[in-house]
Protein backbone atom coordinates (compact mmCIF):
# COMPACT_ATOMS: atom_id res chain seq x y z
CA UNK A 1 0.00 0.00 0.00
CA UNK A 2 1.21 3.48 -1.02
CA UNK A 3 0.54 6.68 1.54
CA UNK A 4 -0.20 10.18 0.91
CA UNK A 5 -1.13 13.66 2.62
CA UNK A 6 -4.11 15.68 1.23
CA UNK A 7 -3.83 19.81 1.60
CA UNK A 8 -7.01 21.50 1.41
CA UNK A 9 -5.24 25.18 2.28
CA UNK A 10 -7.90 26.47 4.71
CA UNK A 11 -7.39 29.95 5.74
CA UNK A 12 -10.18 31.01 8.39
CA UNK A 13 -8.73 33.36 10.72
CA UNK A 14 -5.18 32.87 9.48
CA UNK A 15 -2.78 34.52 7.23
CA UNK A 16 -2.66 33.60 3.66
CA UNK A 17 1.07 33.94 3.30
CA UNK A 18 1.78 31.56 6.32
CA UNK A 19 -0.94 29.31 5.24
CA UNK A 20 1.04 28.83 1.59
CA UNK A 21 4.75 28.28 3.54
CA UNK A 22 4.01 26.45 6.42
CA UNK A 23 2.06 23.70 3.59
CA UNK A 24 5.36 23.79 1.93
CA UNK A 25 7.15 22.69 4.88
CA UNK A 26 4.64 19.66 5.78
CA UNK A 27 4.86 18.73 2.33
CA UNK A 28 8.83 18.64 2.28
CA UNK A 29 8.54 16.52 5.80
CA UNK A 30 5.98 13.84 4.47
CA UNK A 31 8.65 13.82 1.29
CA UNK A 32 11.68 13.19 4.35
CA UNK A 33 8.97 10.78 6.43
CA UNK A 34 8.58 9.06 3.14
CA UNK A 35 5.55 9.28 2.63
CA UNK A 36 4.25 8.84 -1.45
CA UNK A 37 2.12 10.97 -2.58
CA UNK A 38 1.07 15.12 -1.59
CA UNK A 39 -2.52 16.26 -2.73
CA UNK A 40 -3.47 19.92 -3.75
CA UNK A 41 -6.68 21.01 -3.47
CA UNK A 42 -8.21 23.77 -5.81
CA UNK A 43 -10.71 26.70 -4.69
CA UNK A 44 -11.32 30.37 -5.51
CA UNK A 45 -12.96 33.28 -3.75
CA UNK A 46 -13.20 31.93 -0.21
CA UNK A 47 -11.42 31.52 2.86
CA UNK A 48 -12.40 27.63 2.63
CA UNK A 49 -9.16 26.65 0.61
CA UNK A 50 -7.24 30.07 -0.77
CA UNK A 51 -4.86 27.88 -3.51
CA UNK A 52 -6.29 29.01 -6.64
CA UNK A 53 -3.34 26.96 -8.96
CA UNK A 54 -2.59 23.88 -7.71
CA UNK A 55 0.37 23.56 -10.85
CA UNK A 56 1.91 26.64 -9.86
CA UNK A 57 2.70 25.37 -6.39
CA UNK A 58 3.78 22.22 -7.29
CA UNK A 59 7.10 23.89 -9.44
CA UNK A 60 7.58 25.11 -6.16
CA UNK A 61 7.04 21.50 -4.51
CA UNK A 62 9.49 20.14 -7.29
CA UNK A 63 12.09 21.51 -6.10
CA UNK A 64 11.66 20.74 -2.60
CA UNK A 65 11.08 17.28 -2.35
CA UNK A 66 12.65 14.63 -4.44
CA UNK A 67 10.56 11.67 -4.07
CA UNK A 68 6.96 12.21 -3.48
CA UNK A 69 4.76 12.22 -6.33
CA UNK A 70 2.49 16.12 -6.55
CA UNK A 71 -0.64 15.07 -6.88
CA UNK A 72 -4.05 17.57 -7.61
CA UNK A 73 -7.14 16.61 -5.86
CA UNK A 74 -8.74 18.39 -7.68
CA UNK A 75 -7.92 20.59 -10.41
CA UNK A 76 -11.50 21.94 -11.50
CA UNK A 77 -11.00 21.44 -15.09
CA UNK A 78 -14.07 23.44 -16.46
CA UNK A 79 -12.60 26.72 -14.55
CA UNK A 80 -9.57 26.01 -17.45
CA UNK A 81 -8.43 26.93 -20.41
CA UNK A 82 -7.41 23.35 -21.81
CA UNK A 83 -4.11 23.89 -23.81
CA UNK A 84 -2.97 26.63 -20.40
CA UNK A 85 -3.75 23.39 -18.33
CA UNK A 86 -1.37 20.89 -20.83
CA UNK A 87 1.36 23.37 -20.91
CA UNK A 88 1.33 24.25 -17.15
CA UNK A 89 1.09 20.06 -16.76
CA UNK A 90 3.60 19.40 -19.06
CA UNK A 91 5.90 22.04 -17.25
CA UNK A 92 5.50 20.99 -13.70
CA UNK A 93 5.98 17.24 -15.30
CA UNK A 94 9.27 17.57 -16.77
CA UNK A 95 10.18 19.77 -13.59
CA UNK A 96 9.50 17.15 -10.96
CA UNK A 97 10.93 14.30 -13.20
CA UNK A 98 7.83 12.74 -13.99
CA UNK A 99 5.91 12.98 -10.17
CA UNK A 100 3.03 14.89 -11.61
CA UNK A 101 -0.39 13.16 -10.58
CA UNK A 102 -3.27 15.34 -12.34
CA UNK A 103 -6.22 14.29 -10.32
CA UNK A 104 -9.46 16.27 -11.95
CA UNK A 105 -13.29 17.10 -11.53
CA UNK A 106 -16.06 19.08 -12.44
CA UNK A 107 -16.05 21.34 -9.52
CA UNK A 108 -19.36 22.12 -7.51
CA UNK A 109 -19.25 25.37 -5.97
CA UNK A 110 -21.54 27.35 -7.54
CA UNK A 111 -19.37 30.99 -6.67
CA UNK A 112 -16.53 29.58 -8.20
CA UNK A 113 -18.32 29.21 -11.52
CA UNK A 114 -19.90 32.35 -11.54
CA UNK A 115 -16.50 34.42 -10.78
CA UNK A 116 -14.59 32.77 -13.95
CA UNK A 117 -18.24 33.46 -15.87
CA UNK A 118 -18.77 29.86 -16.46
CA UNK A 119 -21.67 27.95 -16.60
CA UNK A 120 -22.14 24.96 -14.20
CA UNK A 121 -24.76 23.65 -16.02
CA UNK A 122 -22.05 22.58 -19.31
CA UNK A 123 -19.75 21.42 -16.67
CA UNK A 124 -19.85 18.21 -18.02
CA UNK A 125 -19.68 18.93 -21.78
CA UNK A 126 -16.38 21.56 -20.66
CA UNK A 127 -14.90 18.78 -17.98
CA UNK A 128 -14.89 15.89 -20.89
CA UNK A 129 -13.74 17.80 -24.17
CA UNK A 130 -10.74 19.64 -21.99
CA UNK A 131 -9.61 15.71 -21.11
CA UNK A 132 -10.05 15.17 -24.71
CA UNK A 133 -7.81 18.08 -25.31
CA UNK A 134 -5.31 17.14 -22.43
CA UNK A 135 -4.44 13.48 -24.54
CA UNK A 136 -4.47 15.02 -27.78
CA UNK A 137 -2.09 17.92 -26.62
CA UNK A 138 0.36 15.62 -24.94
CA UNK A 139 0.37 12.84 -27.59
CA UNK A 140 -0.34 14.19 -31.02
CA UNK A 141 1.42 16.70 -33.31
CA UNK A 142 -0.69 18.94 -35.26
CA UNK A 143 -3.67 18.18 -34.15
CA UNK A 144 -6.99 19.08 -34.53
CA UNK A 145 -10.31 19.28 -32.29
CA UNK A 146 -14.25 20.07 -32.75
CA UNK A 147 -16.20 19.83 -29.91
CA UNK A 148 -19.22 22.07 -28.58
CA UNK A 149 -16.94 24.49 -26.40
CA UNK A 150 -13.31 23.94 -28.09
CA UNK A 151 -12.59 24.01 -31.50
CA UNK A 152 -9.01 23.47 -32.76
CA UNK A 153 -6.73 23.27 -35.55
CA UNK A 154 -3.04 22.17 -36.66
CA UNK A 155 -2.26 22.89 -32.82
CA UNK A 156 0.94 21.78 -30.93
CA UNK A 157 1.89 22.53 -27.44
CA UNK A 158 5.27 22.75 -25.98
CA UNK A 159 6.93 21.36 -23.69
CA UNK A 160 5.91 17.91 -24.14
CA UNK A 161 5.38 16.19 -21.04
CA UNK A 162 8.31 13.66 -20.11
CA UNK A 163 6.19 11.01 -18.41
CA UNK A 164 4.92 8.52 -21.83
CA UNK A 165 1.17 9.60 -23.06
CA UNK A 166 1.06 12.55 -20.09
CA UNK A 167 0.83 12.19 -16.61
CA UNK A 168 -1.58 9.89 -15.35
CA UNK A 169 -5.41 11.61 -15.06
CA UNK A 170 -7.34 10.32 -12.14
CA UNK A 171 -11.12 11.32 -11.94
CA UNK A 172 -12.91 12.77 -9.00
CA UNK A 173 -15.52 10.23 -8.43
CA UNK A 174 -18.42 10.71 -5.85
CA UNK A 175 -21.71 9.79 -6.65
CA UNK A 176 -22.57 5.52 -7.20
CA UNK A 177 -23.34 6.44 -10.94
CA UNK A 178 -20.17 7.73 -11.66
CA UNK A 179 -18.26 4.68 -10.11
CA UNK A 180 -19.79 2.78 -12.78
CA UNK A 181 -19.00 4.90 -15.53
CA UNK A 182 -15.61 5.56 -14.68
CA UNK A 183 -14.71 1.90 -14.64
CA UNK A 184 -16.40 1.29 -18.05
CA UNK A 185 -14.52 4.02 -19.46
CA UNK A 186 -11.27 2.34 -18.01
CA UNK A 187 -10.48 5.78 -15.92
CA UNK A 188 -8.64 6.21 -13.23
CA UNK A 189 -10.30 7.58 -10.05
CA UNK A 190 -9.69 9.38 -6.65
CA UNK A 191 -12.22 9.30 -4.37
CA UNK A 192 -12.78 10.94 -1.01
CA UNK A 193 -15.34 9.19 1.63
CA UNK A 194 -15.62 12.02 3.86
CA UNK A 195 -18.89 10.42 5.89
CA UNK A 196 -20.20 7.82 3.47
CA UNK A 197 -20.55 4.46 5.44
CA UNK A 198 -18.12 1.90 4.74
CA UNK A 199 -20.56 -0.70 3.10
CA UNK A 200 -21.43 2.23 0.40
CA UNK A 201 -17.64 2.58 0.17
CA UNK A 202 -17.33 -1.14 -1.09
CA UNK A 203 -20.11 -1.37 -2.83
CA UNK A 204 -19.26 1.93 -4.89
CA UNK A 205 -15.53 0.55 -5.26
CA UNK A 206 -17.13 -3.27 -5.84
CA UNK A 207 -19.12 -1.19 -9.15
CA UNK A 208 -16.28 0.08 -10.29
CA UNK A 209 -13.88 -2.99 -10.29
CA UNK A 210 -16.58 -5.22 -11.88
CA UNK A 211 -17.68 -2.10 -14.71
CA UNK A 212 -14.10 -2.07 -15.41
CA UNK A 213 -13.76 -5.86 -16.12
CA UNK A 214 -17.37 -5.61 -18.15
CA UNK A 215 -15.34 -2.44 -20.22
CA UNK A 216 -12.88 -4.82 -21.16
CA UNK A 217 -10.06 -2.58 -19.09
CA UNK A 218 -7.07 -4.65 -16.51
CA UNK A 219 -6.72 -2.52 -13.57
CA UNK A 220 -3.10 -3.82 -13.71
CA UNK A 221 -1.24 -0.72 -12.54
CA UNK A 222 -3.83 1.42 -11.29
CA UNK A 223 -3.87 2.47 -7.80
CA UNK A 224 -7.15 1.98 -5.93
CA UNK A 225 -6.98 5.15 -3.52
CA UNK A 226 -8.94 6.05 -0.91
CA UNK A 227 -8.59 9.67 1.06
CA UNK A 228 -10.22 10.80 4.51
CA UNK A 229 -9.47 12.97 7.80
CA UNK A 230 -7.10 11.27 9.97
CA UNK A 231 -5.35 11.94 13.44
CA UNK A 232 -3.34 9.17 15.79
CA UNK A 233 -1.89 9.55 18.86
CA UNK A 234 -2.92 8.26 22.22
CA UNK A 235 -3.63 11.98 23.73
CA UNK A 236 -7.14 12.41 24.82
CA UNK A 237 -6.79 15.99 24.06
CA UNK A 238 -5.46 15.54 20.34
CA UNK A 239 -8.05 12.71 19.65
CA UNK A 240 -11.24 15.72 20.50
CA UNK A 241 -9.08 18.61 19.23
CA UNK A 242 -9.16 16.03 15.84
CA UNK A 243 -12.97 15.33 16.05
CA UNK A 244 -13.72 19.35 16.19
CA UNK A 245 -12.12 20.30 13.39
CA UNK A 246 -13.71 17.22 11.30
CA UNK A 247 -16.93 18.51 12.27
CA UNK A 248 -16.37 22.06 11.78
CA UNK A 249 -14.68 21.01 8.60
CA UNK A 250 -18.34 19.18 7.69
CA UNK A 251 -19.96 22.08 8.09
CA UNK A 252 -18.17 24.04 6.77
CA UNK A 253 -18.35 21.90 3.59
CA UNK A 254 -22.34 22.73 4.10
CA UNK A 255 -21.42 26.33 3.78
CA UNK A 256 -20.18 26.24 0.11
CA UNK A 257 -21.81 22.75 -1.61
CA UNK A 258 -24.83 24.15 -3.82
CA UNK A 259 -27.58 24.60 -2.46
CA UNK A 260 -31.52 23.20 -4.02
CA UNK A 261 -31.65 26.14 -6.26
CA UNK A 262 -28.46 26.45 -7.11
CA UNK A 263 -27.64 22.82 -7.88
CA UNK A 264 -27.89 21.62 -11.62
CA UNK A 265 -31.11 19.33 -11.87
CA UNK A 266 -28.82 15.97 -12.06
CA UNK A 267 -27.05 16.13 -9.15
CA UNK A 268 -29.52 17.97 -7.04
CA UNK A 269 -30.54 15.09 -4.78
CA UNK A 270 -26.99 14.14 -4.14
CA UNK A 271 -26.41 17.34 -2.83
CA UNK A 272 -29.23 17.51 -0.63
CA UNK A 273 -28.73 14.13 1.07
CA UNK A 274 -24.84 15.68 1.58
CA UNK A 275 -26.41 18.54 3.21
CA UNK A 276 -28.72 16.39 5.49
CA UNK A 277 -25.75 13.44 6.75
CA UNK A 278 -24.14 16.83 7.44
CA UNK A 279 -26.63 18.37 9.67
CA UNK A 280 -26.99 15.10 11.73
CA UNK A 281 -23.15 14.99 12.61
CA UNK A 282 -22.36 15.45 16.31
CA UNK A 283 -18.33 15.04 17.49
CA UNK A 284 -19.49 11.50 18.81
CA UNK A 285 -20.75 10.19 15.29
CA UNK A 286 -17.79 12.15 13.61
CA UNK A 287 -15.03 10.42 15.70
CA UNK A 288 -16.97 6.95 14.05
CA UNK A 289 -17.92 7.95 10.55
CA UNK A 290 -15.63 11.46 10.04
CA UNK A 291 -12.63 9.81 9.31
CA UNK A 292 -9.80 7.55 10.96
CA UNK A 293 -9.02 8.83 14.28
CA UNK A 294 -7.55 7.00 17.46
CA UNK A 295 -4.65 5.30 18.91
CA UNK A 296 -1.80 3.48 16.45
CA UNK A 297 -3.31 -0.15 16.74
CA UNK A 298 -6.84 1.31 15.86
CA UNK A 299 -5.27 3.71 12.75
CA UNK A 300 -3.51 0.15 11.95
CA UNK A 301 -6.56 -1.94 11.97
CA UNK A 302 -8.32 0.79 10.51
CA UNK A 303 -6.42 0.64 7.93
CA UNK A 304 -5.60 -2.80 7.75
CA UNK A 305 -9.45 -3.33 7.59
CA UNK A 306 -9.81 -0.63 4.27
CA UNK A 307 -7.55 -2.73 2.50
CA UNK A 308 -8.75 -6.33 2.88
CA UNK A 309 -12.29 -4.96 2.62
CA UNK A 310 -12.18 -2.30 -0.26
CA UNK A 311 -8.71 -3.50 -2.25
CA UNK A 312 -7.77 0.36 -1.35
CA UNK A 313 -4.08 0.17 -2.85
CA UNK A 314 -3.22 4.19 -1.77
CA UNK A 315 -4.35 5.47 1.51
CA UNK A 316 -4.02 9.12 1.19
CA UNK A 317 -4.62 11.04 5.01
CA UNK A 318 -5.71 14.37 5.82
CA UNK A 319 -3.91 14.85 8.98
CA UNK A 320 -4.03 18.94 8.62
CA UNK A 321 -7.45 19.16 9.19
CA UNK A 322 -9.01 22.65 8.88
CA UNK A 323 -8.95 24.05 12.43
CA UNK A 324 -6.36 21.88 13.79
CA UNK A 325 -3.31 23.06 15.97
CA UNK A 326 -0.47 22.79 13.56
CA UNK A 327 1.26 20.98 15.87
CA UNK A 328 -0.95 18.30 16.57
CA UNK A 329 -1.30 17.68 13.21
CA UNK A 330 2.12 17.32 12.17
CA UNK A 331 3.08 15.20 15.59
CA UNK A 332 0.06 13.00 14.33
CA UNK A 333 1.90 13.04 10.52
CA UNK A 334 5.15 12.28 12.46
CA UNK A 335 3.37 9.12 14.04
CA UNK A 336 2.26 7.85 10.79
CA UNK A 337 5.15 7.54 9.30
CA UNK A 338 7.29 6.17 12.43
CA UNK A 339 5.02 3.77 13.76
CA UNK A 340 1.76 3.41 11.27
CA UNK A 341 3.22 2.78 8.50
CA UNK A 342 5.63 0.15 8.97
CA UNK A 343 3.75 -2.23 10.88
CA UNK A 344 1.18 -2.38 7.48
CA UNK A 345 4.17 -3.07 5.09
CA UNK A 346 5.28 -5.72 7.09
CA UNK A 347 2.00 -7.46 7.57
Amino acid sequence: MKFGVMNLFPAEGGDDADVLRDTLQEIQLADELGFDSCWLAEHHFSRYGILGNPLMLGTALAERTKNITIGTAVLVLPLHDPLRVAEDAALLDILSGGRLVLGVGRGYQPQEFSGFKKDRNANKELYKETVDILKLAWNDSDWSYEGKHFQYSNMNIYPKPVTPGGPPILHGTSSPDTFRQRGLAGDRIIVSSSFTPMQRIKENYDSYRSALAEGGHSAEGFDLPFMQQIWVGESAAGLNAAAESALNYYRSVGKVIPGSDEAIESEREYYEKVKRNINLLTVEKTLTHGGNFGSVDRVVDTIGRIGQELGVTHYIGWFHIPSLDRKIAMDSMETFATKVIPQLQSS
